[in-house]
This record gives C-alpha cells, structure tokens and sequence, in this order.
C-alpha cells in the first residue's frame, strides 16, 4: 500500500503493537527463540540477493513482522515482574503478616482519610531470611504520617499484603486491571506499630531521586506562597502532573468543557513551551541557518523542564517525542509524512522501554492526538484561509482542536461515555490561559514580585468560564452508551473518511456508506436486546444496600449519594441505553415464577406469604434466625450485600448450609444480577 511508502515506520508499528497487545491479552504467549532467530537472518541476507522477486520480497516482509512480533513478545516477557520469581508476592503469603523492606519511590500523597505512599520492595523475609525482591506495592499510613514519611527513606514493614480486588459492579472501573498494566498487585495498611523508617542510605535512583526533590521543592514553594486552594491544586497540576488537591468539581467542570487535558504537564504543555522557544530563538537567528544550534538549545531547555517538573512520565514522552520532532527538521523534509514516521519512531522507542505504557489511556491519547494535528489539521485548514493574522491565528487553533478530537473520539467516548459540544471555543480560551498560569506559576516558584494575585484572579476567571459549559445537554453530552465495539466501527468509520479524501476515490464513499450501514444494524439490534431485558441487580456497595429493578423502559432504584452513583452504578446505568430512572424504594418483587423478599429494616417483615419466596435478599445486618428461616419453605438462594457486616455474613453462610439453600454474598462473589 502507498500509505506504507510515504509513512514507512507505520510498516513497523504494526506487526510491533500488535505483538505487544497479544502478549499483554494472552500473558502464556511465547513465541520461540528461534523462530525470531531464523526470521532475522532471513530478512538480513534479502538485501544481498541478486535477484529480488515478488515473492522474495514478500518473503521478506513476512520474515520482517514475525521478527517484530516476536520482539514485541519477548519486551513484554522481560518487562513482566510480576511472574518473576523474585516478584515479592511470589514470595511472600499475602494471608499473614509479611516483613518487607522497601524505600519510598514516590512523593507521598495526602488522600482525604490516609496518606497514600508508593513503595518500590527492596528485601522481603522468608523462611528467617531477607531475600532480593522487586516490584511495586502502595501503602495506606495513617494520616497523621504526613510530613513524617518522605521520599526515599527506606522503611520496614511488618503487615499484611491486600490484593487489589476486581470490580464488584457491571461496568464499574476495573481498578484492578488498571494497576496491573502499572504491575502492581497488592497494597497494605500499616498501623503505627508496623513500620519503622530505617536511618540508611536511600537506594532509589539518584537522577529519579533529584527529581522528585525538585518537584518536592516546587510544591513546597507553592503551598507556602498565597495562592488560593484552587489556584494552587491547578498551577501544581501544571508544573508537576501533581492533581490530587483539586477540588472534584472543578475536575468535572474541565472534563465537561473537553479542556481536562490542560490540567497534567504532557505534550500540549511542552509543545506550547516549544514554539515559545522557537519563537525566541527567531531573534537570534532571523535567517534560521543555525539549525544545530537551535535543536541543542530547545532539547536542553526542554530537559530542564522535565527536571522541574520532577521528570514525571507524560512530560519525558513529549519531551522525546519533540527532540525526534526537531531531529527530523534539520535532517529531513518538513512534511507531516516525515512527522508522522518521527511520531511513530518515539512511541517505537518508548514502547522497547515500557511495552506496558500502551495500556495507559494518557499515552493513547497524546499519540493519538499529535497524529491528529499533523494528518488532519491540514486538511482542515485549507477548507478556510482567513487574510487577518489574528483569524488566522484563531482559526488555527480551532482546526488544532478539532484534529485532534476526531483523532481521539473513539477513545474518548469509550473511556469517558461523554462529548463536549463547545469543546474548540473552550479550547480557544484555557489553552492560552493555562500557558499563561504555567508561566507565572513558574515565577512563583522562583519568588519573583507578587504573582499570587495575577493567578488567582485569572483561575477564578477561568473556572468561571468553564462553569458557563457546565451543563448536561447544552455543554456537554453525557452517559454516551459506546461500547468496544463502537470505539473499533467508529475507528473504521475515521480511516475510511481519510482514505476518501486521500485517494478521492468514491469506491471509499461506498465502503463508508457500507460500514454505516452494518453499525447502525448493529447499534439496533443491541438496543433492541437490552430494552427487552427485565433484570435486578443487587450492588456491592461497602456498608450501603443498594437495588435496581429494570423493565423495558424504566429503572427503578434505591435513593443513593451523587459519588456513589457516579463509581458504582452509573456505568451500568448506560449500558441500558438511556432507560428513565425512578428513585423508589421496594422490598418485594414478583416476576413469572420469580418471588424476591428483600429484608433491610430491623424487625420488620413485609405482610407477605413467605411460602413463596424463592429469593431472599439480606442488608443492613438484618437479624435471620432458624426459626425465621424454616417458614421459607420454598427458598432456593439467599442473597447478602456489602452493608451486612462479617459475623451476619458468617451467621447467613451457616443457616444456608443447615438448610440446603445456596447462599451468595456479593462482598466475595460481586454483584448479584438475576432475569425477571
């Protein structure tokens, strides 16, 4: 394909990312040694024949991908700790009380009732002797540890590792999977009695540790200026990725106006500061010969920006990201072909480091979206060529932020289940101004004049500007029901449209009209299934009883807090494809041959024939004798749910195996979910 000759790192990448998924989806993949072996030599010794068929160069090709798959294979393999054998849960039982020393690899971070600290495992006992170890593990301290426990000491623990558990809900956020792409398994809550912190050298990385001394620094010079408890969470969210003090609201208020991505240092930020530097550099050398010159001043200038801003992951992607950019400037044409291979050869390089980083959506995104910038900003921009430099200059930035959004649309959608409607007027406004902010917050940081004052006026604009899109429906579109299957058809749907436009063929116009046709079916019949769905659902909520009963056109469900709807059921709340949600409270249903009893007050039983119940359904530590349970004479499963404590799921367990009933506890089982 032509695609392949102009973009020919693109010919590597596939065969490359696609080895890297299948080893992550299939973790027991191993591709032989040998066969990489063989197909290496093959594809060396191709361009030393005389003779170079069709099928010699097809030969080739294929002996060229099945080498990248099986090195994509083998990165992943290597990169794996956690089925090493000296991964620390694969020494240790996670059942009993674990002896473990580890350093503190991270800033620790100050969570609303503990202090969270990442631990990077030195050395764990087993059978009366210290071990090597390796892997990650987070700690839960008390919240009075803060200030206490910094980074880079090295502490001992004596405590109990906790797996990270799987979701408990349908379509709740796998959290364990997330941190699993991060390799990291089990977490710990030590008491004041459990720790010590031990008076050595630290063993983390000292260009790591120097880092996070920095951004130590940086934060410290923040907190300690007069910044407002809004100014500060956002400039420490610009200067060092650092978000966990901004208030909720004001997160959701970004994510609604599509502007979120402002609030982490990544490509945005460093590119902004790149042009800037690019710019300053023009008065020095008008005629830009210095072409050298300049590349070595901006990559320093952009390492020192990583160094303060204690080198975190998004900023050191982009920071290589546009060293290869301006690499490809002086040695090549400056097209968005060449662009785009530069693009594709530090995600390459990134990946041979971490082939894990591909499952993280902020990596996705900023790859994603800069290929947006070069493929279609282009061709948006010639639909317009304003004379005015200041509608030049808008327009720009407007068809920068549509780019990338068409590029990032299906992922999106599939993560967020939301849309910003006015998301490149947005963009317009908080682009310019958050590099604004960024700018002074640096001055802050190096107490330069009164500067608090400028930033806390212009992030109460701010936050007030984005209020003004605040709202579902008008500013934005929420509980977007787009599964997997959408995100891929729609990802089909993007390609096909730029195939069109490059090829101006009408064939393309054919598959598109082909493929719309298939996704609307497809969207239709899936519809049509789940509205014809009766279904309870009985949530696992910590120490909350939550229900939902849903019909073909409603949802009735328990009154429940904004935070606990939003994490726990909302998710399955858009699978059911917009269904009208009543708040009501029940206790008994009946459906067909189905008869469910729910018992969440104390002392109270319903006025009902308990001979036909086949359901019970158990909360809020409701007290079930045997007596009470031998007038259920037809009962076939009892349910219990995360608000019954553990001696009431104990006592449950034991009446079920007395009586022969099947006995299901979400706090171990998950969610209950059963057809009416």
């Amino acid at each position: 394909m032509s695609v392949f000759k102009n973009i020919p790192f693109l010919r590597i990448s596939v065969p490359f990312v696609s080895g890297i998924l299948l080893s992550l989806q299939f973790p027991d993949l191993r591709l032989p040694i040998s066969v990489g072996i063989i197909s290496f030599c093959t594809a060396m010794i191709f361009p030393f024949l005389r003779k170079q068929t069709i099928y010699s160069k097809l030969l080739f090709l294929l002996c060229t991908d099945l080498f990248l798959f099986g090195f994509a294979n083998k990165l992943v393999i290597e990169s794996r700790i956690t089925a090493s054998d000296t991964f620390f849960a694969n020494q240790l039982k996670t059942d009993s009380l674990c002896k473990i020393i580890a350093v503190v690899n991270d800033l620790p971070v100050e969570k609303e009732k503990n202090l969270k600290c990442e631990l990077k495992l030195l050395q764990v006992k087993t059978d009366s002797v210290y071990k090597t170890s390796q892997g990650t593990l987070i700690a839960y301290f008390r919240k009075s540890f803060a200030g206490k426990i910094k980074t880079g000491q090295t502490i001992f623990l004596n405590t109990q590792l906790v797996t990270i558990e799987a979701p408990k809900n349908p379509g709740e956020f796998d959290y364990k999977n997330y941190m699993m792409n991060k390799q990291i398994t089990h977490v710990c809550f030590p008491d004041s009695n459990s720790f010590a912190i031990l008076n050595i050298e630290s063993r983390i990385s000292p260009v790591w540790y120097f880092g996070l001394r920095v951004k130590q620094k940086i934060l410290t010079a923040l907190k300690e200026s007069e910044l407002s408890a809004d100014a500060y969470g956002i400039c420490a969210a610009l200067l060092t990725g650092y978000d966990d003090e901004i208030d909720r609201s004001v997160m959701d208020a970004f994510s609604h106006s599509g502007t979120l991505h402002v609030l982490s240092v990544s490509g945005l930020h460093t590119g902004l500061i790149y042009l800037v530097l690019s710019f300053l550099f023009d008065f020095i050398d008008r005629k830009k010969k210095k072409k050298i010159t300049r590349f070595l001043f901006i990559t320093i200038c952009l390492w020192f920006f990583a160094l303060i801003t204690g080198f975190s992951a998004p900023v050191l992607r982009a920071v290589i990201m546009f060293n290869l950019l301006g690499f490809g400037k002086i040695f090549f044409r400056n097209d968005y072909r060449n662009h785009i291979n530069i693009l594709l050869a530090s995600a390459f390089i990134l990946l041979c480091y971490n082939p894990f980083l591909i499952t993280d959506i902020g990596f996705i995104l900023s790859y994603f979206a800069l290929f947006g910038i070069l493929f279609f900003q282009p061709v948006f921009s010639e639909l317009w060529e304003p004379e005015n430099r200041i509608a030049k200059s808008l327009w720009q930035n407007v068809t920068a932020s549509f780019a990338a959004t068409v590029s990032t649309l299906p992922f999106t959608l599939f993560y967020f289940k939301q849309f910003p409607v006015w998301f490149f007027i947005c963009n317009l406004v908080v682009v310019p101004a958050t590099f604004v902010i960024l700018m002074l917050a640096l001055l802050v940081v190096l107490k330069v004049g009164n500067i608090a004052a400028c930033i806390n006026s212009l992030i109460k604009f701010l936050i007030w500007f984005i209020g003004l899109f605040n709202s579902s429906g008008l500013g934005y579109i929420d509980n977007i029901d787009f599964s997997k299957t959408d995100a891929i058809l729609l990802s089909a749907f993007i390609f096909i449209i730029s195939l069109t436009f490059y090829k101006r063929s009408y064939r393309y116009v054919v598959y598109l009209f082909l493929l719309l046709i298939f996704w609307q079916t497809n969207a239709l019949i899936v519809s049509w299934q789940v509205k014809q769905q009766n279904l309870l659902t009985v949530y696992h909520i910590k120490k909350e009883s939550v229900f939902s009963v849903k019909n073909k056109i409603e949802v009735y469900l328990d009154s429940v807090s904004d935070k606990v709807f939003n994490f726990h059921i909302k998710p399955q709340m858009i699978s059911f494809n917009y269904p009208a949600i009543i708040m009501r409270k029940f206790n008994y249903i009946h459906s067909g041959n189905k008869t469910i009893l729910v018992l969440n007050k104390k002392n109270f039983w319903p006025e009902i024939d308990k001979k036909s119940v086949s359901t019970l359904v158990i909360s809020n530590n409701f007290r079930l004798s045997s007596k009470d349970l031998e007038e259920f004479s037809t009962l076939k499963l009892l349910v219990a749910d995360g608000s019954n404590n553990n001696y009431i799921l104990r006592h449950l367990e034991e009446l079920c195996s007395k009586f022969g009933i099947e006995f299901y506890s979400t706090k171990h089982k998950g969610a209950y979910m059963t057809g009416l």
